[in-house]
């Protein structure tokens, strides 16, 4: 009986540092946690230098803040840290190679995201002046189809075009594309525009500058916050109405507003920075709801005109659409 009993203790041991090492090791996943918040119509200090986020030639006040929302990243996660996140809505757990894609190294994944960054930043800057109103010059980055990089695109099949969604009617059809090629305008037969490599870019009136220097972020999803910002300071009026309004969204330059990871976590991060108002993207609505403080307003937006039209709407006591 004595040799079963310490043949079982050991067993128990056994099995004890068995479990206890299993629990310890490091799993394929990564954790979304709230990360900081930042108010794009504010200004951060680096090295005793002021850096105004926003700013443009003619600038009008804002009483509110527009403030734009991150995650943090936990890379290294055991098994029972794991299982402990998993259980709280405050976190996500997803699997690393969402995140860190097999075969490229943190610094490939970090060039990455200092690009997206630097895209966001210029998609939103096209997407306000469109919203403004601006005139956009519709010009060719690479030749194809007897098109020309430098090329400016002025009409198709004789009718004037002013912006990208303009030629959607064309995009898969062969069509006669007249161009401004050397201070000459031609014309292009045979063209499928849908096969040719465009970008719109919109005249700046303002003078508009984003300066991120102060801000170690990266990633595309501050397009519709930057483009927010970018609105209301060359605007009459204060489009927060004095609220902490914050929100996330990829933007493309024509103001359409997608869908990004890590929702749930930027609402807590938000509700933690006093914000009033969170403008989620439709695509993250389900998400967004799950989590949402009773004292936040959920805005559902899909473009840039939904968000100004939302906060103009609260600022009047309307009614928005909500998630």
């Amino acid at each position: 009986m004595r040799r079963r009993g310490i043949t079982v203790l050991l067993g128990a041991v056994l099995v004890a540092l068995l479990t206890w090492q299993a629990l310890s090791m490091d799993v394929a996943y990564v954790v979304f946690s709230p990360g900081p918040t930042e108010d794009v119509l504010g200004a951060e200090e680096v090295d005793g230098v002021e850096h105004q986020i926003i700013s443009a030639d003619t600038e009008y006040p804002s009483e509110g803040q527009l403030r734009l929302t991150t995650v943090r990243v936990k890379q290294s996660v055991t098994l029972v840290q794991a299982l402990r996140y998993w259980l709280s809505n405050e976190y996500a757990i997803v699997p690393r190679d969402l995140v860190y894609p097999p075969g490229e190294s943190e610094e490939d994944i970090a060039e990455e995201q200092e690009a997206d960054w630097a895209e966001s930043q210029s998609n939103a800057e096209q997407a306000a002046l469109g919203y403004l109103g601006e005139p956009a010059t519709i010009e060719v980055v690479a030749d194809s189809g007897g098109l020309v990089a430098g090329d400016v695109v002025t009409a198709v099949d004789g009718t004037a075009v002013t912006s990208l969604q303009d030629l959607a009617d064309y995009a898969d059809s062969e069509t006669t594309v007249t161009v401004t090629r050397g201070g000459t305008a031609t014309e292009v037969p045979g063209v499928v525009l849908g096969q040719a490599d465009l970008k719109s870019t919109h005249e700046d009136p303002y003078g508009i500058e984003i300066d991120t220097e102060a801000l170690d972020i990266g990633g595309p999803s501050a397009g519709l916050i930057f483009a927010l910002g970018i609105v209301d300071r060359v605007t009459e009026g204060d489009l927060t109405d004095g609220k902490v309004v914050a929100g996330t969204g990829e933007i493309d330059p024509e103001g359409n507003v997608g869908g990004i990871g890590g929702i749930q976590q930027k609402i807590t991060g938000s509700a933690e920075a006093g914000a009033d108002v969170f403008l989620a993207p439709a695509a993250n609505c389900s998400d967004a709801v799950t989590v949402a403080p009773g004292d936040m307003t959920i805005v559902k937006v899909e473009t840039l005109e939904d968000a100004v039209s939302a906060l103009e709407s609260l600022a009047a006591g309307g009614e928005v659409t909500t998630c």
